[in-house]
Formats: structure tokens, sequence, C-alpha cells
């Protein structure tokens, strides 16, 4: 293998991410699970010029026994001149390309000398379709046919008249090769080995979608299956996928959703440990969509798909990753929960989630029980990390207990679940019961309101104090949500000096936290004793998103809702005040509504589940506003 890349050039303008294209390749096919080739006898060329390109050619090429596979990737300028393509090399001087550029036609003729077996060849580089003029070199009829004709495969990612987009460290087109090769855009998995022809075809697809490039494809074997890489779809042992629609009872629908399978295997692979919920969450969505007059159709299918991927996640080391993924699928049926069919459906998944979530609370407060450091990960970034793990393990066991209580079923289970991992934690980790991210608000939403609903105040009381007091220590300045994680350690450090002030980047501003945290002060009785410290808050901004429905409470962006604005100090300076201006907002319709809006809140934690607090107003889910 030769890998070309060129982002520095003595007469034409630098590039900046062809080098990090060549690298990535270069990288990728090496590995033995992906492409095997031989690390020794492959080159990686970073800028080189004309003469450095042809040593590196001369030795490969010729320097070694006959090449059975040769492959040759180019990221950087070309260009069409006097009916041949060039690439553009560090000397390459654009008045004299056929002096100072390599073309193609010389490169075809090397090939047809040298005669692998198989050669792949992909080019990254503006007006890189123009490469098909230059064919008849190594087409040559008096060669066609003979023993060791030449295989040739050819991908040029932008068409003749169309420039080679670079975004971020990659061109758009070597970004799809690498999705490809790396199995996140699924081609097939009946084969073990891909051609460069078939993953030409998906980074086609994948360009042209984009609007961005028409990529041109091109291959020619008379002798034997090519491969350019292995097959990753084959190794990962997707067979539970291939099993969804094993005995699906409608052939009409079943060739839709068929075609629709290989959508979700990005998701699906990526499952055991970096798990996608937003991809998965929004490929359901357009899955359901298509069965939304079909509500049989579309529970057998949601489950079949959740249970697939669950058995995919108990690869995770974290216990919580098949309830992840099982709650995710759920909140996909979140646009039908009003059927009443979808919505048994949805009470009933959730019960059995409930069931899930009750065994892993269990498994955690042992684990604490059993070595006091359970939670803990080790490095610098827990300070900031596990206490955000803490309230998301309370929401867990605070969805259980309301998902008892909200279908009627027996909540013995979830309550002690949710006391004894409070015992542990309270024990174990009350230093880490610290208000540290925007992110946290719908965890302790989920799990006090059920504390309150299980009549365990003081635990609630307890909780509530310890949160508070660090919102107080930092003048509520808690982290952004969607903090950047190469910026926790700033956030960390600010915090600590007491200098976030101005720190937008770093900051939630407004904040959702603290105002969960004065709502759930006035639902708890501690209202006058945090009114004392408000002061310490004063201008600090707040805000809750109120959807005025619930039925798109997991899409990414929730339409049409009110954002509750207030600021302490001039809306309100006391907790009571602020509970008479709280706006009137519609609730759920039903319970399953209700479930997989917090389920929602709780994968997705920039919205919140307000509606729990309907309880201390007496109003429950599904009643009139």
């Amino acid at each position: 293998m030769i890998a070309m890349g060129c982002n520095h050039y003595e007469h034409l303008e630098d590039l900046g991410s062809a080098e990090y294209d060549a690298e990535a390749i270069f990288d990728a096919l090496i590995q033995p699970q992906i492409g095997d080739y031989d690390g020794l006898k492959s080159k990686l060329l970073k800028s080189p010029t004309l003469d450095e390109v042809r040593a590196a050619f001369k030795e490969i090429l010729f320097g070694t026994e006959t090449l059975d596979v040769l492959t040759i990737t180019f990221a950087g300028h070309g260009a069409v001149s006097s009916g041949s393509f060039y690439m553009a090399l560090r000397d390459t001087d654009a008045s004299a390309l056929s002096a100072t550029g390599l073309s193609l036609s010389d490169l075809f003729r090397m090939i047809a000398e040298a005669a692998p077996k198989q050669t792949y060849l992909v080019i990254d580089a503006c007006q890189a379709g123009g490469l098909v003029s230059d064919l008849n070199v190594i087409l040559k009829a008096e060669l066609m046919g003979r023993d060791g004709t030449p295989g040739v495969s050819l991908l040029a990612t932008a068409a003749s008249d169309q420039a080679a987009v670079e975004v971020g460290k990659h061109g758009i087109g070597t970004e799809a090769l690498l999705k490809c090769i790396n199995g996140d855009i699924f081609l097939q998995d009946s084969s073990p080995a891909l051609d460069l022809v078939e993953i030409g075809r998906a980074v086609s697809t994948n360009l042209m979608e984009q609007g961005a490039q028409t990529p041109t494809v091109w291959g020619l074997n008379l002798y034997g299956p090519p491969s350019f890489c292995k097959n990753p779809h084959v190794e990962a042992g997707a067979e539970p996928l291939r099993k969804i629609l094993a005995d699906w009872p409608d052939p009409e629908s079943r060739k839709s959703i068929q075609s629709f399978l290989p959508k979700l295997w990005g998701p699906y692979s990526s499952t055991g440990e970096d798990f996608d919920s937003r991809r998965f969450v929004e490929l359901l969505f357009s899955l359901s969509d298509e069965l939304s007059s079909e509500p049989q159709m579309l529970e057998n299918l949601n489950r079949r798909i959740s249970e697939s991927f669950a058995v995919q996640a108990q690869q995770s080391k974290d216990v919580f990753k098949p309830i992840e993924v099982r709650a995710a699928a759920i909140i996909a049926l979140l646009p039908s929960a009003k059927n009443a069919d979808i919505a048994d459906h949805i009470a009933e998944r959730c019960n059995q989630l409930a069931d899930e979530i009750e065994h892993a609370v269990e498994y955690v407060a042992d684990a604490i029980t059993n070595y006091e450091y359970a939670l803990v990960t080790g490095g610098l970034g827990d300070l900031y990390h596990l206490p955000i793990r803490i309230s998301k393990l309370l929401g867990w066991a605070g969805f259980a207990a309301h998902s008892r209580i909200l279908t009627g079923t027996d909540s013995s289970a979830a309550e002690e679940s949710l006391r004894s991992i409070l015992d542990r934690i309270l024990q174990v980790y009350s230093l880490s019961l610290v208000a540290m991210s925007d992110c946290q608000s719908p965890y302790l939403i989920t799990a006090i309101t059920a504390l309150e609903q299980f009549r365990m105040r003081d635990e609630a009381e307890q909780l509530l104090g310890f949160y508070f007091n660090s919102v107080v220590d930092c003048g509520g300045k808690v982290a952004r949500p969607d903090l950047q994680a190469n910026k926790v350690l700033s956030y960390l450090i600010a915090r600590g000096s007491g200098e976030l002030n101005g720190k937008t980047d770093l900051v939630a501003q407004p904040s959702e936290l603290v105002l969960a945290l004065l709502r759930l002060a006035h639902l708890t009785n501690l209202g006058d004793q945090f009114d004392l410290s408000l002061s310490e808050l004063d201008h600090l901004p707040l805000n809750a998103y109120l959807p005025d429905s619930y039925e798109n409470f997991g899409a990414l962006q929730i339409p049409e809702g009110l954002n509750a604005v207030f600021q302490i100090g001039t809306d309100f300076w006391q907790i009571a005040e602020l509970e008479m201006s709280w706006p009137n907002p519609p609730i759920p319709e039903n319970v399953a509504e209700a479930l997989a809006s917090i389920l929602a809140a709780l994968v997705f934690p920039d919205r919140s589940p307000w509606f729990l607090f309907a309880s201390s107003d007496q109003r429950g889910v599904g009643e009139p506003n």
C-alpha cells in the first residue's frame, strides 16, 4: 500500500486535511482486523515531492516479489489537463503539470508493468473523476483476457468538474470511506471481504445525500473475488440483528423494514460501550412513522429491535447499558402513546424495565457494601463525573418507583431498592452529593419526587441539603449540560478558585438545576430554610422549558413550548413566591406518555420532567389542568 497526502505546496495553496486523510486510511488498513496490509511493505508519504513518490513506487512495485494486491490512495490537489488527470505533489507547478505532477497515465503504465493481481486506487482530490480518461492506458485490448490480466478498482470522490470538500480533519470523501471500512456504514454481512466498488457505491450515496460531491466508481476484475478490506459486519456477530424479521407476519411491510435494517448497524455495533442513544431514537422515530397506522406491528418491531440491541449491550461493563437501550426504544414510541394499544404496551414495557432497574440498583448497592469505592473510576475526572453518576443512579431508581406508582402495581421492591441505594450513598458518598452540572436536573427531579411519594421526607431533605449547599458555595454557577470533555478541568479549576464569573462557555446560564432544587425544596417543605440563602444567589437567572404537549418530548428539538424564565432577587425573593408565579402548563395525557417522557429526560438530560411536581397541587397525570 502507498498512501499519499499532500498538505504543503511550493507553488499551490496549502491544504489542511490531506495528510490526516492519508494517515487515517494507512493506519486503518494495516490493522489485522481491518485490512491486514503489510506495514513493512507499505509507505505513508506526507507532502512528498514527485521524485520521492517515483522512488516509493519503484521500491514497492519493482523492488520485491510480485504483488497480489496493491492499494494506492491520494489526498491533495488534483487537476485535469490535456485529457489526463494529475495528482499535485509538494513541488508541482500548475503551469507545468505534465513535467511536475504525477500523471495517472504514468501511474497506470507502472501498474501494468508490475502487474499486481488486483489494484485499488482511491483519490480524494478536486476533479478526481477525470481519471476515467486515463483508463485506456491499462485497458488495452491486446491485454484483456490474458492470464494474469490485472484487476483494477477505482474510487474518485469528486466529479471531473467538482472540488473536494474538507470538513474538520478529513475530506468528506475520505471520512465516508473510513466509515465503511470501520463498519459505521453497513454494506453487507454475507461476505468476509469488502470490494472497493461496493464501498464506492456506499460512499457515493452518502456524499450525494449530503448534496456535496458526486463520486466516480469503476471496477474490473476477471479473476476471482476482489478484497479491499475485511468486512467488520461478518466479524461482529450481527445474527441478533438479522433475526429481527424472522417470522415477520406482514410481507408488505417486511420489504421496507428489511431495507431499513442496515441503518441500524452503526448504533448496533457500538452498543457494547459507546451507545449513541440519540442516533438510535431518531432512526426508530423514522421507522415508527412508517408503521404509525399499524400499532401492533409497531409494538412488535420496536420490541424486537429493543431486545436485539439489549443483547449487544450486555457486552458492556455498565449494568445500566441494557436499561438505557430499552429505555431509548420506549422513547421512540412516545409519538404514538395516545393510541390505547401503544399506551398499554408502553406501560407493560416500563414495568419490565422497572424490574431490571431494581435488580441493577441492588447490584450497585451490594457492590458499594463490598467495596465502598465501587463507583469511583479513578483520576481527577471523578471530581466532575462522580456527582453526575450518582444523581443519574438515583434518577433511574426514581423511575422504577414512578413506574410502579403510576401503573398501580406493587411498589415495595422499588421503594426498597431506592432506600437501599440512598442509604449507601449517604453513608459513603455524601461528599459527592454536589450540584455539578445542569444535566442533573432531570435525575434529581425524578429521584426526589419519588422519595416524596414514598414519604421518605428525611432522606429527601438530606439530599436537598447537600445539593443546595453546593449550589450556594459556587454561587449557582453549575456547569453547562453540554460541557465539552476538554473543558471539564477548566471548569473545576475555575469553580475551585471562585473565578466562574463571565465564563459562559463553562457555566449554565440560565440554570435549570438550581430552579429544580428550589421547587423541590418547596415540595419537601424546605422553602423557608432555603430562603435564608437566596441572597447568595442574587440575580441568578433560572429557566425551565415547559412543552405544550409531550408527544415529541423525546425529539432532538421539542416544538411549541414555554420558556419559564426567572431571576432571583428580581422575580422572587422567596421560594413561595416562585411557586405562586409558576405557570400552569399541560401535563402528559396518560400514564404511558408520562413514563416515556421521564425516560426521555433521563436518557437526554437537556430536558426535565416538570410534570412530576403536579402531585404537589393535587393534579395527576392524565387529569385536566
